[in-house]
């Protein structure tokens, strides 16, 4: 790795809250040829604090040519160059870094302990006392400041050798400063709880280079934790029976062949975590304490919102409005759509639930054009807003609505830091918000959306509960449905544009267990080809082809759904498949880490949220560029994102995604393989989300009896604490009772 040498000219970009830096430096030496051909001044970026203009620092990486920005510095490590002479210390010590030191202290200071000050003053700071004028608190302040900027420096070279990226260490030095080494000695566990990015995996790795044993009582309790947090990200509940829980991490940990680890110790474990308040017992339940404290805050919130009646909505005056409506809209509402409307109107918590083709947005709109006339159109612009789960989602509710709709963080006011504008303390103003695709909203969300709703707005949440439930733990919308406890109306007419699709007609048919001879009928809309499990793929890739050559997008319009990532029809390796096919010409342009490699121009997905960077999980994007330093450069739209290799952990290829992760998602053209080999995958809901992310066309590829399996396969019910507080609710209504039981 080579090095630049220099002064800081001016910071171009610096963040407060990841520490990414982006300064142009005056080059006083280099080791780098490349470097010396450059002006006397370079760009140099990388994460590291703010540092200061008169200070010399030498900075190791390397050049890159960044595809928009040109030519630059990748800086992964940096060290302060204090130069051996009396102007150089004197330059120093006299800086912004060191507060009430001006020359003239300097001056006494380098006078009295010679050109070796820094390294006596970090050694011992009372070798400070021997400088004339010198008080206890400057000489503390100075002390501090040398040994800080050692400690630092010292701190991010150790994280490095664990092979974290210079991005994540210097987030987990700002969370730690200079404990940063001590507090990870001694419980390397803990990084879980406090640092985006740092799951158990790599804290274990961590952990046992740092010599922690493999049935240590915080690791065990960390294994515990892990587990639970999986289960309830795989499965989507938010609890799990305690004994089921304790066979889950005693078969984990006793798969290693050198450790037997006792059920008791176990046990105690997870006592210690219920008592440290991470997870809740509740009966034989055990969950994550968040989870509980997020579920039991939506049942109360939703409780309190539909019991609040503030006026009721005259029947005659709506039927006047809504025949209003119908004439100028040229609109002819259901009996459901009219009932669904009024009902929006006249509670302060409704549900509007139908599948595809049902007119879920035509009610919508009726819904807010109405409202706007009760209140002869003198209504805020901003009173009524419109949100959905995802941006996809967003775009399409707006597009359908011609309205203003955001993401359900947008809403909110999130900032890409993990904070939220609106909450518990500051609710958002609104008379009506309406949340579309309603079923993707998990626990964590939906616990955020209700702590900002005051109690006289009006919220009515729209979505298909035969859909997949969220990717994260919970079942929300299903759980307020089933619990029969507020105002649902279903709307079930398909309309008659939808209808003459034979894709809506094949999701219906998956909903009502319906298998027919349609399903081998080919139209222009909607296709079944039938393939062998070994030439599925095959199928796969000449379908791209044709679409490509009908005028299909490759990016932007087809995209390939697969419910598992492993296989030989599985995710991983259909992306592959089509990277080699689709991309051949950019496989010299490759970045490689680990089993994932990405080319030049490659459909890629985020898999986790990263805030600082404002990407968030789900998210697609193009690779436009790999520099010689082994960056990754990705456009999110127009938001350009750099992953070093050790990032790439975080991003996966998007030719071919899961149906959980199309969620709230369109697609011009969808293409799904059907085989056996999905086996537990293989669902009604599965199916039938997957088939209506297709809106142009829909192409099957596999085998029938997958089909037919997935169709008559049952499927599993989430477990959920939202839905005990609300079957609690609905006893405590039977006995006369008003509250939901505290259970805090």
């Amino acid at each position: 790795m080579s090095y630049v040498e220099g002064n800081i000219q001016r910071y171009l970009f610096y963040s407060e809250d990841t520490s990414y830096s982006v300064i142009k430096v005056k080059i006083t030496d280099t080791d780098d040829l490349d470097v010396v051909h450059f002006e006397p001044t370079i760009i140099v970026c990388g994460f590291f604090p703010k540092l200061e203009n008169s200070v010399n620092y030498r900075f190791y990486g390397e050049v890159a040519n960044h595809p928009k920005y040109g030519i630059q510095y990748n800086a992964n490590r940096f060290e302060r160059m204090v130069d051996n002479t009396y102007e150089g210390l004197l330059d120093y010590l006299s800086s912004d870094l060191f507060k009430g030191v001006g020359i003239k202290t300097a001056e006494r200071i380098i006078e009295t302990l010679g050109l070796s000050a820094l390294d006596l003053i970090a050694e011992d700071k009372h070798v400070l006392d021997k400088v004339p004028k010198m008080n206890a608190k400057l000489r503390d302040s100075i002390f501090r400041e040398v040994v800080d900027n050692k400690e630092m420096e010292n701190t991010l070279v150790w994280l490095y050798s664990f092979e974290i990226s210079p991005k994540m260490a210097m987030r987990i030095y700002s969370h730690y400063g200079s404990s940063t080494i001590q507090t990870i000695k001694e419980n390397p566990y803990i990084l879980m709880d406090h640092i985006e990015g740092i799951g158990f995996k790599r804290a274990d790795e961590i952990g046992l280079k740092v010599g922690f044993q493999y049935d240590s009582p915080l690791r065990i309790a960390a294994v515990i934790y892990y587990l639970l947090t999986e289960y309830m990200n795989k499965f989507g509940d938010t609890y799990l029976l305690k004994t089921e829980l304790v066979e889950y991490t005693m078969t984990y940990l006793n798969s290693h062949p050198d450790f037997n680890v006792e059920k008791e110790l176990v046990e105690t474990q997870l006592e210690s975590l219920k008592t440290l308040g991470k997870v809740i017992f509740i009966e034989d339940k055990v969950s994550l304490n968040f989870l509980y404290s997020s579920e039991l805050f939506i049942a109360k919130k939703v409780v309190a919102l539909s019991e609040i009646n503030e006026n009721s909505l005259d029947r005659e005056t709506f039927e006047s409005l809504l025949d209003d409506f119908q004439t100028f809209n040229d609109i002819t509402y259901t009996k459901a759509q009219k009932k669904a409307i009024y009902t929006a109107l006249n509670n302060n918590f409704s549900i509007i639930t139908g599948g595809p083709g049902t007119g879920k947005t035509t009610v919508i709109k009726g819904l807010i054009d109405i409202y706007k006339m009760l209140h002869n159109n003198k209504v805020d612009v901003d009173a009524i807003k419109l949100a959905a789960p995802t941006g996809k989602a967003a775009k399409r509710l707006s597009e359908a609505t011609n309205l203003k709709a955001t993401t359900v963080h947008k809403l909110l006011g999130y900032d890409f830091e993990g904070n939220f504008k609106f909450d518990e303390y500051s609710a958002l103003e609104a008379k009506i918000i309406i949340i579309d695709e309603a079923s993707m909203l998990d626990a964590l969300l939906a616990k955020k959306f209700f702590s900002a709703v005051s109690n006289s707005t009006k919220v009515i949440l729209v979505g298909d509960a035969n859909q997949l439930p969220s990717v994260g733990p919970g079942d929300v919308l299903n759980n307020l449905i089933k619990s029969r406890l507020f105002e649902c109306v279903e709307l079930d007419v398909i309309h008659r544009q939808a209808a003459d699709s034979h894709i809506i007609s094949l999701a219906y048919d998956i909903l009502n267990k319906n298998i027919n001879e349609n399903f081998f009928h080919n139209y222009d809309d909607k296709e079944f080809i039938n393939a062998n499990d070994n030439f599925i793929s095959a199928r796969i890739i000449e379908k791209i082809k044709q679409l490509i050559e009908k005028g299909y997008n490759f990016h932007d319009d087809i995209q390939v759904l697969i419910p598992v990532y492993k296989g030989y029809n599985g995710i991983d390796r259909i992306n592959a498949l089509i990277q080699s096919t689709f991309n051949q010409e950019n496989k010299e342009y490759a970045i490689k880490f680990k089993d994932k490699e990405f080319w030049y121009n490659d459909k890629v997905m985020q898999l986790v949220n990263q805030p600082e960077d404002n990407v968030m999980n789900g998210d697609q994007g193009t690779v436009i560029g790999i520099t010689p330093n082994d960056e990754l450069i990705v456009d999110y739209s127009e938001n350009i994102v750099k992953y070093s290799k050790k990032d790439l952990d975080n991003l996966t290829l998007a030719y071919a995604v899961s149906i959980h992760k199309s969620q709230g998602s369109e697609f011009r053209s969808v293409i799904m393989p059907l085989t056996k080999s999905y086996t537990i995958m293989l669902k009604r809901k599965l199916l039938y989300t997957g088939v209506t992310r297709a809106k142009e066309k829909l192409i099957l590829i596999g085998d029938f009896d997958a089909y037919r399996r997935g169709v008559l396969g049952i499927d599993r019910e989430r477990n959920t604490l939202l839905n005990f507080f609300l079957e609690n609710r609905n006893q405590e209504l039977n006995s006369g009772q008003t509250k939901i039981s505290d259970f805090l």
